[in-house]
């Protein structure tokens, strides 16, 4: 590849020997897009590398690392990548036909934007649906549209500016929804785009339970922050410390021992969630 690709793709992959050709060859089967592949191996105990292998295509880059986990993996995987976008895909996932394509088009069309937040399908099963995603066009509070679940910025169904991620990046220390603390630290300044083309084939059949962390310091419940931003980025922490105080009882009483008595925001998030079964109609 003689110029670098508008796109890089960064996988990253621990032990999913059964899906990542599967999802190498949804890529590779891309077309009117210059694109790369970043696989990042995060200490793969399988023969999730030998499978990487056998695909001889240059477009396709392996770079290995000791486990840290699936935000550290990306965040090694967008630092090596060559391209100016960065599609991040979950080793298990497909990427639809024309997706990069969609993606590269919306780029060029609305140079200024930071995210590109595009719909997906879920498989379950052998049923495959369209999500949720009624908004097209540029979002004026991603928070706000974010608490409603109308758009989700995620793995697959998303294109992120790589100069703006390289300063937004994953929280290494966390290993279970980190996914969630990074969106809402990006949205609260990302200038964002929604598309309503799907772009993702999301397989939950081999989705993994989110389980508990032994380590509750490994979880972003042990981070949340009730300070910083404004409404729609409290609420959103808030829902996130509903969630999961059941999960770390004890942690969470010693640290937000406050939020346990916050009947005004407990009451403001039900009237909120009341709401969104009117607007999500």
């Amino acid at each position: 590849m003689k110029n670098n690709p508008l796109i890089s793709v960064v996988i990253p992959l621990y032990n999913k020997e059964k899906t990542i050709e599967q999802s190498l060859h949804s890529v590779l089967r891309q077309k009117d897009c210059e694109f790369e592949i970043v696989v990042v191996d995060d200490g793969s105990t399988d023969n999730s590398v030998e499978q990487v292998k056998k695909i001889n295509d240059t477009r396709v880059r392996l770079v290995s690392q000791k486990n840290g986990g699936p935000g550290a993996a990306r965040n090694t995987g967008a630092k090596a990548a060559k391209g100016d976008w960065i599609v991040f895909l979950d080793a298990d996932d497909e990427l639809l036909p024309n997706a990069l394509k969609s993606f590269a088009k919306a780029i060029l069309a609305h140079p200024n934007i930071d995210i590109f937040d595009a719909n997906k399908y879920i498989l379950t099963g052998d049923n495959k649906i369209l999500a949720y995603h009624p908004l097209k066009g540029y979002i004026k509070n991603p928070l706000k549209e974010c608490f409603f679940s109308r758009i989700l910025p995620g793995n697959g169904s998303s294109a992120f500016r790589r100069s703006f991620f390289l300063k937004n990046m994953y929280d290494e220390r966390i290993r279970r929804f980190e996914d969630a603390e990074l969106l809402i630290r990006q949205l609260s300044c990302a200038k964002v785009y929604s598309l309503k083309t799907p772009t993702l084939l999301f397989n939950r059949n081999f989705a993994e339970a989110s389980r508990p962390r032994k380590n509750v310091m490994e979880d972003y419940f042990a981070y949340l922050d009730f300070s910083k931003g404004g409404f729609w980025r409290k609420m959103c922490v808030y829902r996130t410390f509903l969630e999961e105080r059941e999960l770390y009882p004890e942690y969470g009483k010693k640290h937000y021992a406050k939020m346990y008595k916050r009947y005004d925001w407990l009451l403001m998030y039900k009237l909120l969630n009341w709401l969104a079964k009117f607007l999500n109609k």
